[in-house]
């Protein structure tokens, strides 16, 4: 019994015979088959369904498989083409895949050759797939993640600005206010002194103004399930660990997780803890990231399979100051530390030399206003 195999097929011939037995054949893997006698229907089908992969002969008349890549390629220049011919054709081969034909075959072909084929185009099309998905949410994380930082850089410049203006005020204001109040000050003089502090009043009211309208922006906090949090980060990660042939598994609580995040803060904090786990487990390791709650909290476990860290260091990743080369953990890990902590949170670390290392978050399932 074959193996079930999952792809959408397109088998292009025009003998009846040779149509029919290749769909056969890719059918029985498992294989979702559309059948078409010409390079126009093929064309049609292309256009209508979602295709991974063209099996197509080269010798047909009207347009030839050669031109039906030509045509394949044109409308989606990703869609893998395979070519098929009874005749050993060397220059035709070599001119087939300087155009971008994935593969050749001869007729009569076996079906170990042909299953083996079409196996390589369909998980060549899904990495390709999977390359731009990943392209796409990357740049759409890189994104947030300079937004958040411009935000904050802004927000931290303005309230220096703004503290340097309101002590300045509140100094002119306060002395021309003790200026005004001595017996042997000239009455002409009084109405000048209280002209600077009604100024100086509306200029501290100002930075008062500005202050509480860059506070109620600096927050995006507000309550959002865990899970899908989770979600919209491992598939930016999982590349990562595909090339390092490291197995990364999500495993969400059967029930949502609502809590209040900044969800693109908290991605960062994310993301950095799966490419610390990626980093420090080797080839054919597990990581496994699970979420679970209590009555009042909820639990985010990242766990892998790597060489572990020593004890006497758990208590110093967290340092800014403690950094080897060796170890990797940087600015990265006390960066995640300040980020769980903004969340009313905290982070565990459990690990043993040689079975690997679990970091936890622990959240509060309520709290009604974010950290400072």
């Amino acid at each position: 019994m074959h193996r079930a195999k999952s792809g959408s097929i397109l088998v292009v011939d025009d003998d009846p015979d040779v149509l029919e037995a290749t769909s056969m054949m890719l059918g029985e893997f498992g294989y979702s088959v559309v059948s078409s006698s010409s390079a126009a229907e093929a064309i049609q089908a292309i256009k209508s369904d979602h295709i991974d992969v063209v099996v197509t002969d080269i010798v047909m008349p009207e347009v030839s498989g050669i031109n039906l890549l030509e045509k394949v390629h044109s409308i989606d220049s990703k869609i893998p083409v395979i070519l098929m011919t009874a005749y050993a054709d060397m220059e035709k081969v070599i001119n087939a895949l300087k155009m971008g034909a994935f593969d050749f075959i001869i007729k009569p072909f076996s079906l170990e050759l042909l299953t083996h084929s079409v196996e390589k185009a369909v998980n060549f099309n899904r990495m390709t797939q999977m390359e731009k998905d990943y392209k796409h949410l990357l740049e759409e994380f890189n994104q947030e993640i300079e937004t958040l930082v411009a935000e904050r850089t802004m927000s931290l410049m303005a309230l220096t600005v703004a503290d340097k203006i309101r002590n300045p005020a509140s100094v002119i204001g306060l002395t021309c206010k003790r200026i005004i109040e001595k017996e042997d000050v000239p009455e002409k003089l009084k109405p000048k002194l209280q002209n600077i502090m009604d100024e100086a009043d509306k200029l501290y009211a100002i930075v008062e103004s500005f202050q509480s309208y860059l506070k109620s922006k600096k927050s995006r906090f507000k309550y959002d399930d865990i899970n899908k949090v989770v979600e919209s980060v491992v598939p930016i990660i999982r590349t990562a660990a595909i090339a390092k042939n490291v197995n990364l598994v999500f495993n969400p609580s059967s029930h949502q997780l609502q809590v209040n995040v900044e969800k693109n803060l908290f991605k960062i904090a994310l993301s950095h803890l799966i490419k610390n786990s990626i980093e420090a487990t080797p080839e054919g390791g597990n990581i496994t990231i699970s979420t679970y709650a209590n009555s009042e909290h909820v639990y985010l476990s990242i766990a892998d399979t790597g060489n572990g860290i020593n004890q006497c260091d758990i208590d110093r990743i967290f340092d800014p100051v403690f950094s080897t080369k060796e170890k990797r953990f940087g600015m990265g890990l006390p960066l995640v530390k300040r980020i769980v902590a903004e969340h009313m949170g905290s982070v565990d670390v459990e690990s043993q030399i040689g079975k690997g290392t679990a970091f936890i978050i622990k959240l509060p399932l309520r709290w009604t206003e974010p950290s400072a």
